[in-house]
């Protein structure tokens, strides 16, 4: 008789809590702090200025989709460059869209890509551990 074993995934995935907060639902950014470590922002699209969101927020008078999509690669872009400039270094950086769509920003680069980043140690801005090797959305 075979030994039956039971399958257990190491790490942890998304809790409720941080769902809650916006994290794991597209669209969000993920940049990449070291080898295996990443930081999650969620996006949230408004047409008021509201401090309390967590997250990267984008001011959007569109309600169109094609039209939030250029705000959002520009605000992006722009977060990139802050954040560069912040820290003093560059960054490699993922605007996650679905579990097939994310534009990688690299450099002065920007590119297409039916895969999106996944696995790692995965934390907020805060750096507060959120997910360890489970796939960063839900």
């Amino acid at each position: 008789m075979k030994p039956q074993y039971s399958v257990h995934p190491q790490g942890f995935p998304l809790s409720q809590q941080y769902i809650a907060q916006g994290y794991g639902k597209f669209p969000y950014v993920i940049l990449r702090v070291i080898h295996g470590t990443y930081m999650q922002f969620p996006i949230v699209f408004t047409k008021e200025k509201n401090h309390d969101l967590k997250g990267i927020s984008i001011y959007s008078e569109h309600d169109h989709p094609e039209t939030q999509i250029n705000d959002l690669l520009y605000a992006i872009s722009e977060f990139k460059q802050n954040i560069e400039h912040r820290h003093k270094r560059e960054y490699n950086l993922c605007l996650v869209l679905a579990k097939d769509q994310a534009y990688y920003y690299s450099g002065q680069e920007i590119s297409f890509k039916n895969s999106i980043p996944s696995g790692g140690l995965l934390i907020n801005s805060q750096q507060h551990w959120i997910a360890l090797s489970h796939p960063h959305h839900i």
